[in-house]
Protein backbone atom coordinates (compact mmCIF):
# COMPACT_ATOMS: atom_id res chain seq x y z
CA UNK A 1 0.00 0.00 0.00
CA UNK A 2 1.14 3.65 -0.90
CA UNK A 3 0.86 6.53 0.92
CA UNK A 4 -1.29 9.28 -1.43
CA UNK A 5 -0.94 12.97 -0.03
CA UNK A 6 -3.85 15.66 -0.42
CA UNK A 7 -7.49 15.15 0.85
CA UNK A 8 -10.63 13.49 -0.29
CA UNK A 9 -12.70 15.51 -3.40
CA UNK A 10 -15.90 16.33 -1.32
CA UNK A 11 -13.52 17.64 1.26
CA UNK A 12 -11.43 19.73 -1.53
CA UNK A 13 -14.60 21.14 -2.67
CA UNK A 14 -15.72 22.40 0.52
CA UNK A 15 -12.38 24.52 0.92
CA UNK A 16 -11.68 25.28 -2.78
CA UNK A 17 -15.48 26.04 -3.85
CA UNK A 18 -13.85 28.17 -6.91
CA UNK A 19 -12.45 24.56 -8.09
CA UNK A 20 -14.97 22.99 -8.62
CA UNK A 21 -15.47 23.00 -12.76
CA UNK A 22 -11.76 22.25 -13.22
CA UNK A 23 -12.29 19.21 -10.90
CA UNK A 24 -15.31 17.85 -12.84
CA UNK A 25 -13.96 18.69 -15.55
CA UNK A 26 -11.24 16.57 -14.68
CA UNK A 27 -13.26 13.66 -13.12
CA UNK A 28 -14.86 12.96 -16.11
CA UNK A 29 -12.02 13.44 -18.60
CA UNK A 30 -10.21 11.08 -16.17
CA UNK A 31 -12.92 8.73 -16.47
CA UNK A 32 -13.62 8.73 -20.19
CA UNK A 33 -10.16 8.51 -21.03
CA UNK A 34 -9.26 5.02 -18.39
CA UNK A 35 -12.47 3.80 -20.49
CA UNK A 36 -11.87 4.66 -24.30
CA UNK A 37 -8.04 5.10 -24.48
CA UNK A 38 -6.44 2.40 -21.44
CA UNK A 39 -9.62 0.23 -21.87
CA UNK A 40 -9.13 -0.60 -17.80
CA UNK A 41 -11.59 1.75 -15.17
CA UNK A 42 -11.87 2.41 -11.83
CA UNK A 43 -15.70 0.99 -11.00
CA UNK A 44 -16.16 2.51 -7.74
CA UNK A 45 -15.18 6.53 -8.42
CA UNK A 46 -16.59 7.49 -4.93
CA UNK A 47 -15.17 10.48 -2.86
CA UNK A 48 -13.60 7.86 -0.34
CA UNK A 49 -11.71 6.74 -3.61
CA UNK A 50 -10.96 10.06 -5.62
CA UNK A 51 -8.34 12.90 -3.69
CA UNK A 52 -7.17 15.96 -5.04
CA UNK A 53 -3.04 16.18 -4.54
CA UNK A 54 -1.18 18.95 -3.17
CA UNK A 55 -0.52 20.42 -6.97
CA UNK A 56 -4.18 20.00 -7.88
CA UNK A 57 -4.12 16.45 -9.97
CA UNK A 58 -6.59 13.94 -9.12
CA UNK A 59 -5.43 11.16 -7.69
CA UNK A 60 -7.62 7.42 -7.25
CA UNK A 61 -7.33 4.83 -4.82
CA UNK A 62 -8.72 1.40 -4.12
CA UNK A 63 -8.49 -0.47 -7.53
CA UNK A 64 -9.88 -3.33 -5.90
CA UNK A 65 -13.00 -2.84 -8.30
CA UNK A 66 -12.46 -2.27 -11.44
CA UNK A 67 -13.45 -2.95 -15.37
CA UNK A 68 -11.37 -4.37 -17.92
CA UNK A 69 -12.76 -3.34 -21.87
CA UNK A 70 -11.21 -5.32 -24.89
CA UNK A 71 -10.58 -3.32 -28.02
CA UNK A 72 -14.16 -4.58 -29.79
CA UNK A 73 -16.06 -3.51 -26.82
CA UNK A 74 -14.80 0.02 -26.76
CA UNK A 75 -15.16 0.82 -30.14
CA UNK A 76 -19.02 -0.92 -29.32
CA UNK A 77 -19.52 1.25 -26.89
CA UNK A 78 -18.12 4.44 -28.61
CA UNK A 79 -20.69 3.62 -31.41
CA UNK A 80 -23.49 3.27 -28.45
CA UNK A 81 -22.63 6.55 -27.14
CA UNK A 82 -22.74 8.41 -30.14
CA UNK A 83 -26.12 6.41 -31.77
CA UNK A 84 -27.65 7.95 -27.85
CA UNK A 85 -26.26 11.30 -28.37
CA UNK A 86 -27.56 11.38 -31.88
CA UNK A 87 -30.58 9.68 -30.90
CA UNK A 88 -30.32 6.77 -33.85
CA UNK A 89 -32.22 4.05 -32.31
CA UNK A 90 -31.16 1.49 -34.99
CA UNK A 91 -27.14 2.04 -34.49
CA UNK A 92 -27.65 1.99 -31.13
CA UNK A 93 -29.44 -1.54 -30.97
CA UNK A 94 -26.59 -2.73 -33.16
CA UNK A 95 -24.11 -1.36 -31.06
CA UNK A 96 -25.38 -3.02 -27.79
CA UNK A 97 -25.97 -6.54 -29.29
CA UNK A 98 -22.19 -6.31 -30.25
CA UNK A 99 -21.23 -6.02 -26.35
CA UNK A 100 -23.35 -8.64 -25.47
CA UNK A 101 -22.92 -12.51 -25.39
CA UNK A 102 -24.51 -14.00 -28.47
CA UNK A 103 -27.88 -14.99 -27.62
CA UNK A 104 -30.69 -16.73 -30.16
CA UNK A 105 -33.63 -15.83 -28.23
CA UNK A 106 -33.30 -11.68 -28.62
CA UNK A 107 -36.77 -10.16 -30.15
CA UNK A 108 -34.97 -8.06 -32.74
CA UNK A 109 -37.77 -5.99 -33.34
CA UNK A 110 -39.19 -5.32 -29.58
CA UNK A 111 -36.08 -4.51 -28.66
CA UNK A 112 -35.51 -1.80 -31.32
CA UNK A 113 -39.16 -0.26 -29.96
CA UNK A 114 -37.92 -0.39 -26.62
CA UNK A 115 -34.83 1.15 -27.46
CA UNK A 116 -36.15 4.10 -29.51
CA UNK A 117 -38.57 4.63 -26.22
CA UNK A 118 -35.18 5.31 -24.21
CA UNK A 119 -33.75 7.47 -26.72
CA UNK A 120 -37.04 9.50 -26.52
CA UNK A 121 -37.30 9.89 -22.96
CA UNK A 122 -33.05 11.00 -23.05
CA UNK A 123 -34.07 13.48 -26.28
CA UNK A 124 -36.96 15.39 -24.44
CA UNK A 125 -34.80 15.86 -21.04
CA UNK A 126 -32.76 18.72 -21.10
CA UNK A 127 -29.11 18.13 -21.44
CA UNK A 128 -28.13 19.01 -17.73
CA UNK A 129 -30.59 16.60 -16.12
CA UNK A 130 -29.58 13.86 -18.23
CA UNK A 131 -27.85 10.90 -16.39
CA UNK A 132 -25.51 8.15 -18.99
CA UNK A 133 -25.66 5.99 -15.53
CA UNK A 134 -29.47 6.07 -15.67
CA UNK A 135 -29.48 5.60 -19.63
CA UNK A 136 -27.32 3.11 -19.53
CA UNK A 137 -29.42 1.25 -17.53
CA UNK A 138 -32.25 1.76 -19.03
CA UNK A 139 -30.77 0.07 -22.04
CA UNK A 140 -30.01 -3.27 -19.80
CA UNK A 141 -33.39 -3.63 -19.15
CA UNK A 142 -34.40 -2.93 -22.65
CA UNK A 143 -31.84 -5.80 -23.42
CA UNK A 144 -33.17 -7.97 -20.79
CA UNK A 145 -36.96 -7.91 -21.55
CA UNK A 146 -35.84 -8.93 -25.04
CA UNK A 147 -33.78 -12.14 -24.39
CA UNK A 148 -30.44 -9.99 -24.68
CA UNK A 149 -27.59 -11.58 -21.86
CA UNK A 150 -26.60 -8.78 -20.07
CA UNK A 151 -22.91 -8.11 -20.87
CA UNK A 152 -20.91 -8.20 -17.51
CA UNK A 153 -18.23 -5.27 -17.90
CA UNK A 154 -21.24 -3.10 -19.30
CA UNK A 155 -22.92 -3.81 -15.94
CA UNK A 156 -19.60 -2.74 -14.30
CA UNK A 157 -19.68 0.27 -16.61
CA UNK A 158 -23.45 1.09 -15.78
CA UNK A 159 -22.30 1.12 -12.07
CA UNK A 160 -19.15 3.19 -12.19
CA UNK A 161 -21.23 5.83 -14.40
CA UNK A 162 -23.90 5.96 -11.93
CA UNK A 163 -21.60 6.58 -9.04
CA UNK A 164 -19.43 9.22 -10.90
CA UNK A 165 -22.67 11.20 -11.69
CA UNK A 166 -23.77 10.87 -8.32
CA UNK A 167 -20.10 12.28 -6.62
CA UNK A 168 -20.20 15.26 -9.29
CA UNK A 169 -24.17 15.89 -7.64
CA UNK A 170 -22.86 15.70 -4.15
CA UNK A 171 -19.76 18.03 -5.34
CA UNK A 172 -21.67 20.82 -7.61
CA UNK A 173 -25.32 20.39 -7.36
CA UNK A 174 -26.44 22.12 -10.34
CA UNK A 175 -23.84 22.18 -12.32
CA UNK A 176 -23.84 20.98 -15.74
CA UNK A 177 -21.20 18.01 -16.03
CA UNK A 178 -22.96 16.59 -19.11
CA UNK A 179 -21.67 19.29 -21.43
CA UNK A 180 -18.19 18.17 -20.57
CA UNK A 181 -19.17 14.50 -20.82
CA UNK A 182 -20.33 15.50 -24.67
CA UNK A 183 -17.37 17.53 -25.47
CA UNK A 184 -15.39 14.81 -24.65
CA UNK A 185 -17.17 12.09 -25.72
CA UNK A 186 -16.99 14.34 -29.81
CA UNK A 187 -13.03 14.45 -29.10
CA UNK A 188 -12.67 10.64 -28.29
CA UNK A 189 -15.05 9.78 -31.02
CA UNK A 190 -13.25 11.61 -33.39
CA UNK A 191 -10.27 10.54 -32.59
CA UNK A 192 -11.55 7.03 -32.37
CA UNK A 193 -12.38 7.24 -35.90
CA UNK A 194 -9.37 8.65 -37.27
CA UNK A 195 -7.76 7.58 -40.46
CA UNK A 196 -4.65 6.83 -38.51
CA UNK A 197 -7.02 4.37 -35.94
CA UNK A 198 -8.75 3.11 -39.28
CA UNK A 199 -5.61 2.22 -40.92
CA UNK A 200 -4.55 0.41 -37.82
CA UNK A 201 -7.51 -1.55 -38.22
CA UNK A 202 -7.76 -1.91 -41.91
CA UNK A 203 -3.99 -3.91 -41.16
CA UNK A 204 -5.13 -5.81 -38.68
CA UNK A 205 -8.57 -6.84 -40.20
CA UNK A 206 -6.07 -7.90 -43.67
CA UNK A 207 -4.17 -9.90 -41.22
CA UNK A 208 -7.31 -11.48 -39.64
CA UNK A 209 -8.66 -12.13 -43.30
CA UNK A 210 -4.96 -13.61 -44.62
CA UNK A 211 -5.83 -15.94 -41.09
CA UNK A 212 -8.99 -16.78 -42.32
CA UNK A 213 -8.33 -17.83 -45.55
CA UNK A 214 -5.18 -19.90 -44.68
CA UNK A 215 -7.15 -21.73 -42.27
CA UNK A 216 -10.69 -21.84 -44.21
CA UNK A 217 -9.98 -24.88 -46.22
CA UNK A 218 -9.23 -26.92 -43.78
CA UNK A 219 -12.26 -26.19 -41.70
CA UNK A 220 -14.33 -26.69 -44.62
CA UNK A 221 -13.02 -29.82 -44.87
CA UNK A 222 -14.16 -30.81 -41.78
CA UNK A 223 -17.56 -29.48 -41.72
CA UNK A 224 -18.44 -31.60 -45.02
CA UNK A 225 -16.88 -34.52 -43.88
CA UNK A 226 -19.19 -34.04 -40.17
CA UNK A 227 -21.91 -33.38 -42.69
CA UNK A 228 -21.29 -36.40 -45.22
CA UNK A 229 -21.41 -38.50 -42.44
CA UNK A 230 -24.63 -36.94 -41.00
CA UNK A 231 -22.94 -36.12 -37.82
CA UNK A 232 -23.40 -31.93 -38.40
CA UNK A 233 -24.90 -31.50 -35.36
CA UNK A 234 -26.07 -28.68 -33.65
CA UNK A 235 -24.16 -24.90 -34.37
CA UNK A 236 -25.04 -22.70 -31.72
CA UNK A 237 -25.20 -19.29 -32.15
CA UNK A 238 -24.52 -19.10 -35.55
CA UNK A 239 -27.41 -17.05 -36.38
CA UNK A 240 -25.75 -14.75 -34.03
CA UNK A 241 -22.19 -15.17 -35.63
CA UNK A 242 -23.30 -14.29 -38.67
CA UNK A 243 -24.96 -10.72 -37.87
CA UNK A 244 -21.69 -10.05 -35.99
CA UNK A 245 -19.51 -11.07 -39.58
CA UNK A 246 -21.75 -8.35 -41.66
CA UNK A 247 -21.36 -5.77 -39.32
CA UNK A 248 -17.80 -6.06 -39.38
CA UNK A 249 -17.40 -6.07 -43.33
CA UNK A 250 -20.07 -3.50 -43.49
CA UNK A 251 -16.99 -1.17 -41.34
CA UNK A 252 -14.31 -2.74 -43.08
CA UNK A 253 -16.59 -1.59 -46.35
CA UNK A 254 -16.80 1.69 -44.61
CA UNK A 255 -13.28 1.99 -43.34
CA UNK A 256 -12.26 1.67 -47.07
CA UNK A 257 -14.90 4.07 -48.63
CA UNK A 258 -13.94 6.61 -45.60
CA UNK A 259 -9.97 6.07 -46.56
CA UNK A 260 -10.81 6.68 -50.07
CA UNK A 261 -12.50 10.46 -49.65
CA UNK A 262 -9.33 10.82 -47.44
CA UNK A 263 -6.64 10.21 -49.55
CA UNK A 264 -8.55 11.74 -52.55
CA UNK A 265 -9.53 15.05 -51.28
CA UNK A 266 -5.35 14.77 -49.70
CA UNK A 267 -4.36 14.12 -53.78
CA UNK A 268 -6.55 16.88 -55.10
CA UNK A 269 -5.35 19.63 -52.36
CA UNK A 270 -2.16 18.65 -52.77
CA UNK A 271 -1.13 18.24 -55.91
CA UNK A 272 -1.40 20.30 -59.14
CA UNK A 273 -4.36 20.43 -61.42
CA UNK A 274 -4.19 17.78 -64.26
CA UNK A 275 -2.69 14.82 -64.37
CA UNK A 276 -3.30 11.33 -63.09
CA UNK A 277 -2.75 12.54 -59.59
CA UNK A 278 -6.03 14.70 -60.79
CA UNK A 279 -8.08 12.08 -62.11
CA UNK A 280 -7.09 9.32 -59.46
CA UNK A 281 -8.24 11.92 -56.68
CA UNK A 282 -11.33 12.15 -57.98
CA UNK A 283 -11.97 8.22 -58.45
CA UNK A 284 -11.40 7.76 -54.57
CA UNK A 285 -13.32 10.33 -53.83
CA UNK A 286 -16.54 9.42 -56.23
CA UNK A 287 -15.51 5.48 -55.03
CA UNK A 288 -15.71 6.67 -51.53
CA UNK A 289 -19.09 8.16 -51.52
CA UNK A 290 -20.88 5.37 -53.68
CA UNK A 291 -19.65 3.02 -50.76
CA UNK A 292 -21.28 5.46 -48.49
CA UNK A 293 -24.49 5.18 -50.02
CA UNK A 294 -24.44 1.89 -50.73
CA UNK A 295 -23.37 1.06 -46.73
CA UNK A 296 -26.82 3.98 -46.04
CA UNK A 297 -29.18 2.10 -48.30
CA UNK A 298 -28.01 -1.39 -47.07
CA UNK A 299 -28.62 0.05 -43.46
CA UNK A 300 -32.24 1.95 -44.57
CA UNK A 301 -33.02 -1.44 -45.92
CA UNK A 302 -31.93 -3.77 -42.75
CA UNK A 303 -33.80 -1.07 -40.22
CA UNK A 304 -37.14 -1.52 -42.85
CA UNK A 305 -36.98 -4.93 -42.64
CA UNK A 306 -37.15 -5.16 -39.04
CA UNK A 307 -39.94 -3.05 -38.63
Amino acid sequence: MEYSPGERVDLYAKSHPQALPRVVNTLVKLMLHSIFEEGLFHADPHPGNVFVLPDGRLSLLDFGNTGDLDEPMRESLTLLLEAVVKGDARAATEAYLEMAPASEKVNHVALLVDIKAVLYEIRRTNLEDVSIGSAFEALLRAGSRNGVHKPGEFVLLTRAFAILESMIGLLAPGYNHMESFREEISRLTAQHFSPERIKDKTTKLAREMERLVTEAPGDTRRVLRRFAEGNLGRLPGLEAVGRRFNRNLERLTGAIAFAALVIGGSMLLMTPMGGWHDTLGNTLIISGFVGIVIIYLRALRRDLDQR
